[in-house]
């Protein structure tokens, strides 16, 4: 009788030992399957998005009765404004549609934007050679337009 105990207790040792060791390795597996995940996504958005509806060129909106010179050139936006004013950024394609602005210098007074901040925009719509577009910059989003001149 005081065998059969032991046998019984070191059995269940035994199982509780082998289920523990199964759902550990469940949990390896699902941390490395998460981390390989993440990696794909990481190296998935430095790819270069082809084929994106806004090409290199210069284009114009007005604002405040003024207007402003845009142009999109190896990488980088340009806006210009009247007395040597602008504003510099990385662009970085998201989609075909979608864009992200870095700002890297400004040299425009009263301006919301500093440098090292982001801006994302989507073009939403085009008719001829103007682009309708709704941007976000800090959790507001703003609805605009440009002409291609070039």
């Amino acid at each position: 009788m005081k065998r059969r105990k032991q046998l019984i207790f070191i059995t269940l040792l035994i199982l509780i030992s082998f289920n523990y060791q199964t759902s550990f390795s469940q949990d390896i597996a699902q941390v490395s399957y998460f981390k390989t995940d993440a990696k794909i996504y990481s190296i998935g958005n430095d790819l270069e998005v082809k084929d994106v509806v806004l090409e290199d060129g210069k284009y114009t909106y007005n604002f405040r009765k003024k207007e402003i010179l845009i142009e999109i050139k190896d990488g980088f936006y340009y806006e210009y404004h009247p007395n040597n004013k602008y504003i510099k950024a990385k662009i970085k394609w998201l989609s075909k549609y979608e864009y992200k602005l870095v700002i890297t210098d400004i040299e425009l007074n009263g301006s919301s934007f500093k440098v090292g901040q982001e801006l994302t925009s989507e073009i939403t719509k085009i008719r001829n050679n103007q682009y309708f577009y709704n941007s976000r910059f800090k959790n507001k989003t703003y609805k605009g337009s440009f002409i291609k001149i070039k």
